[in-house]
C-alpha cells in the first residue's frame, strides 16, 4: 500500500466513513458505476453462477434483457430456462384435457 493511500485512509475513515469496510463498499460502487466493462463481467459472473436472474443480471450490466441475451450468446454462455420439467407439464396437460 502506498504512503498516499495510507494517509488517505487515515483522513477518510474517521471523518467521512464509519469503517474501512464502508469506504471499500463506496469505492466498489464508484468503480462499478464508472466502468461498463466491469459491470458486464460482474453480471455475467453472477448469472453464470446462478446468483442472479437474467433480468437482474441485465439490470446490473446496465443493459436491456435482449442486449444481455446477445452478450450471453456471444460469450457462448447457455441461458437457463426456468420452468417445470417436461413430465410435470405433460401431467398437467393430461389433467386438463383428459
Amino acid at each position: 500500500m502506498s504512503e498516499l493511500t495510507k494517509e488517505g485512509l487515515k483522513l477518510l475513515i474517521p471523518y467521512y466513513y464509519k469503517s474501512k469496510e464502508d469506504l471499500l463498499n463506496e469505492a466498489f460502487r464508484i468503480i462499478i458505476r464508472s466502468n461498463p466493462r466491469i459491470r458486464i463481467e460482474l453480471a455475467l459472473k453472477l448469472y453464470s453462477s446462478k446468483k442472479a436472474s437474467l433480468a437482474k443480471s441485465a439490470e446490473i450490466a446496465g443493459l436491456t434483457t435482449i442486449e444481455f441475451k446477445e452478450i450471453l450468446a456471444d460469450k457462448g454462455i447457455k441461458r437457463e430456462i426456468e420452468g417445470e420439467e417436461i413430465a410435470e407439464i405433460d401431467d398437467k396437460i393430461k389433467e386438463v384435457f383428459g
